[in-house]
Formats: C-alpha cells, structure tokens, sequence
C-alpha cells in the first residue's frame, strides 16, 4: 500500500489524477484512479461516462488490491502516456 501511495503521491505532481479508496464488508476493498472528464483525450482507454479509468481494482486482500493498482497504474501509463 505504501509503495502505491507514494508512486501516486509523485506521479500527481506532474500528471494530474484523481484517487478514490473504499472499504465495505460487501465490496471489500475498491482502488479507482480516473482523469475527470478526461474520456475523449484517450479513447482507446476504458472510461465511465467523461472520466478516463486509470485503474480499477476490487478483492478483499488489501495488499493484493494495492499491488494490483500499482501494476495497472504503471502499464497505463507506459500505454498512454509514453511511460512513467
């Protein structure tokens, strides 16, 4: 988790995102990056209406769920965004 937060915390200062972590006992653990109103700028990339999803990862281990955003937000950027 620390290693994800800490990727994300630099990668924000010169690539604009936002981050959203939930928790519930139906859900477990829910890790969601998008670019806001981004969709159109890459359209091969999945989006949810105008945001452009980033990562989205679900499970109940959440170390797994972290290791699971880091890779998906790191091949993300090396796909569209010429790396990272």
């Amino acid at each position: 988790m620390e290693d994800f937060l800490r990727f994300f915390d630099k990668k924000v200062e010169t690539f604009p995102m936002h981050l959203e972590i939930t928790y519930n006992k139906t859900m477990d653990w829910v890790i969601k990056v998008y670019k806001k109103g981004c969709a159109k700028d890459y359209p091969k990339s999945m989006s949810i209406k105008d945001d452009a999803i980033i990562c989205m990862t679900e499970g109940c281990d959440m170390e797994l769920a972290f290791a699971q955003a880091h890779v998906q937000l790191k091949e993300w950027l090396n796909e569209f965004n010429g790396g990272y």
